[in-house]
């Protein structure tokens, strides 16, 4: 029997749907003897000079609540690192707030400037949370096709959806290095992107959680070109690996940073003492743990590659971040839903399928390799076993 109070929920909410990433992933996890390539979960543990910062801050008494913003501690630290990795320059006091994880950043941010009617645009494919916020707000989420572009977002396209859209257009999303595809941008692209977005009244919402995990070429923040117009997002979870410490921070221009605050407060109030005080440690100390994870990871995307194209398998070279998209064989004609059930049944390897990346399926599927190495040598022998038997 269905529950009375159901008609009483916000009509958005009930048209989001929950994330195909974990439903996905919770169905096929059940399966016997599978190799998981599937969650953006970095494969090492917390750095242990961070875990003893956290440790020394329970013994240390430091259980009690925060302010609201974050402690000052951290946002100093946060400050610094992006002067330092980035050269954005950010006021502790007054232009940032420490978030429960970069989702709640973005959270914040896009539902302290979307209402119903507003328009969202975002480069496809991209993280399924950003279409269900503008849902839950009534905007209207407008994915901007890059596949003809090496999946990136070109200066030509963005003006021609700003012009299509006009006053409507609230909010640009942009993700780089790119959940699900890896691509990223070069200073000069950016550069090309911000100059069409300084003559639209509209707020950029950066998401740079990957920033730390570009290989060959450096990060650049569009921030440190449209400073007035973008919100910056990032964290601790993937460069750090502390995904479960749920510590990111929203930066931005200060009279729009004390407003998103009030939101924050109302939703989470604060974040955990002890997480901010390790989150300080690794962002104050730990240059050497970032460079040592993202030359890992460089090293298992390219093992990873060199075993695709022996397979046989077609797929976008990946810039950064930790995930692989692959394009489904020309002659499989399910959908990539299909196709990522096939294969967690027959080759029991788990991925997740180009439909949790945009409203029209996708015809790839994403692999992440911040795995073992020895996970990682299994999951592509079972690849290539299958491949081999389709084309039999």
């Amino acid at each position: 029997m269905e529950n009375e109070l159901l008609s009483l929920l916000n009509k958005n909410l009930l048209a989001v749907e929950s994330s195909l990433i974990r439903k996905f992933d919770d169905e096929i996890s059940k399966i016997p003897d599978i190799v998981k390539l599937t969650l953006g979960e970095p494969y090492f543990n917390t750095p242990d000079h961070i875990k003893v910062a956290g440790i020394k801050a329970i013994i240390d008494n430091q259980t009690h609540y925060a302010p609201n913003r974050g402690i000052a501690e951290l946002r100093e630290a946060i400050s610094e690192y992006l002067r330092r990795h980035y050269a954005v320059s950010y006021d502790p006091q007054e232009q940032i707030i420490v978030t429960n994880g970069a989702s709640e950043a973005i959270s914040t941010a896009m539902n302290s400037f979307l209402g119903e009617g507003d328009v969202v645009l975002c480069p496809s494919p991209a993280f399924g949370l950003y279409r269900n916020l503008a849902k839950i707000n009534g905007a209207k989420y407008i994915e901007v096709d890059t596949e003809d572009d090496k999946y990136k977002l070109t200066p030509e396209k963005l003006k021609t959806y700003l012009d299509e859209y006009q006053a409507a257009v609230k909010m640009l999303v942009l993700n780089y290095p790119n959940n699900p595809t890896g691509v990223s941008y070069s200073e000069n692209e950016i550069k090309k992107l911000a100059d069409v977005l300084e003559e639209y009244p509209v707020v950029v919402l950066s998401d740079e959680i990957y920033s730390e995990l570009v290989y060959k070429k450096k990060h650049v923040s569009i921030a440190s070109y449209l400073p007035e117009k973008t919100l910056l997002v990032n964290g601790v979870s993937k460069s750090y690996a502390m995904t479960g410490w749920r510590v990111g921070y929203l930066c931005g221009p200060k009279e729009i940073i004390t407003n998103l605050a009030k939101l924050h407060q109302a939703n989470v109030a604060t974040i955990g003492t002890i997480n901010m005080i390790a989150a300080a440690e690794g962002l104050s100390n730990g240059d050497a743990d970032i460079k040592m994870m993202r030359a890992e990871y460089e090293k298992k995307r390219d093992f990873v590659c060199k075993w695709l194209r022996k397979i046989g398998y077609s797929f976008i070279a990946a810039d950064g971040a930790f995930y692989i998209y692959i394009r489904l064989p020309l002659d499989f004609k399910g959908s990539s839903i299909d196709y990522a059930r096939i294969l967690a049944q027959s080759a029991h390897v788990a991925v997740i399928p180009g439909a949790a990346f945009a409203t029209q399926d996708q015809k790839y599927f994403r692999i992440s390799y911040a795995t073992s190495d020895d996970k990682l040598t299994e999951a592509m022998k079972r690849l290539e076993k299958f491949v081999k038997g389709r084309q039999k």
